[in-house]
C-alpha cells in the first residue's frame, strides 16, 4: 500500500546540513492507525510531508500501491495530494469567514469533483464526524473539538486512501482529545491513518502501531508489516 524504501532528507541553511531522515525503511498496511513518536527534530513532520507528497525526498523511493514515485512530476504529486491523501492539523486551518459546510467542501475544489458532488459527500463527512445538525455554523461558533471534527471531515470528504494528522490533539484537552482519537481510531477500520504526537500515552492507548523517530531513523516499531516469506524446496 505505502512503503519507505531508504528515504532521506536533509535541510541546508548556509554550511549546515540538518538530516531530517536518515535511509528510513517502512512500510505500511492498507488499514491501520500509526503513530510516530519522538523527540522535537527527530524526523517526525519531516517524514508526515514526505509521505504526504508536501516535501520531496533526496534519495530512496516513495512506493504508492506498488509504483514507485521517483520519476513523479508535479501533476502526479498534484494528483496524489488531491485524491490520495486527506490531511489533518492541530490548528484546523479552517477559513473563517466560510460555514463548516463550505470548508468541507474546499477540500476538494482541486480534484474534480462537480459542485453537487462535493455538497454530497461534504454532507456524508460532517454526517460521519457527528456534525450534521451544525452545517449553518461558521468556525467561530464551534468549540476546538468541534472544529477538529470539521478538519477530520474535511480530510475524509473525498474519500483518500490515507490520512495524516499532524498533533490532531495538541491543542484540546484532554476528554476531547479522547474522543478525537476515538473518531481518528474508527476511521482507520478502513484506511491508513499516520499520525504524528508527542503524546504517547493517547498514542499507546488507541493507535494499533506506534513508530518511534530519533535523529531522523527509526529505533522502534512495536507492529511492523512482516511479510510471508515462501520458501520452495526443491529435491
Amino acid at each position: 500500500m505505502l512503503q519507505l524504501k531508504e528515504i532521506s532528507k536533509s535541510y541546508s541553511t548556509g554550511d549546515f546540513t540538518q538530516i531530517a531522515l536518515n535511509k528510513v525503511n517502512l512500510e505500511f498496511r492498507e488499514n491501520e492507525f500509526a503513530a510516530i513518536l519522538g523527540p522535537s527534530g527527530s524526523g517526525k513532520t519531516t517524514l508526515l510531508n514526505v509521505v504526504g507528497g508536501l516535501d520531496q525526498y533526496d534519495s530512496g523511493d516513495l512506493i504508492i500501491n506498488g509504483a514507485s514515485t521517483k520519476k513523479f512530476k508535479d501533476r502526479d504529486w498534484d494528483a496524489y495530494r488531491n485524491n490520495s491523501v486527506g490531511f489533518i492539523f492541530q490548528s484546523y486551518n479552517l477559513i473563517g469567514h466560510l460555514g463548516i459546510l463550505d470548508n468541507v467542501e474546499m477540500g476538494m475544489t482541486l480534484s474534480g469533483v462537480s459542485s453537487s458532488e462535493r455538497r454530497k459527500k461534504a454532507l456524508n463527512a460532517l454526517k460521519r464526524v457527528g456534525l450534521i445538525d451544525h452545517i449553518n455554523k461558521k468556525p467561530n461558533q464551534l468549540s476546538g473539538g468541534q472544529m477538529q471534527r470539521v478538519a477530520i471531515a474535511r480530510a475524509l470528504a473525498n474519500d483518500p486512501d490515507i490520512i495524516l494528522a499532524d498533533e490532531p490533539t495538541g491543542a484540546l484537552d484532554t476528554t476531547t482529545s479522547e474522543q478525537i482519537m476515538e473518531l481518528i481510531r474508527e476511521i482507520a477500520k478502513d484506511k491508513l491513518v499516520i499520525m504524528v504526537t508527542h503524546n504517547p500515552e493517547l498514542a499507546e492507548k488507541y493507535a494499533s502501531r506506534t513508530i518511534h523517530f530519533q535523529d531522523g531513523h527509526v529505533i522502534n516499531d512495536n507492529n511492523p508489516l512482516k511479510r510471508k516469506i515462501l520458501n520452495l524446496i526443491i529435491n
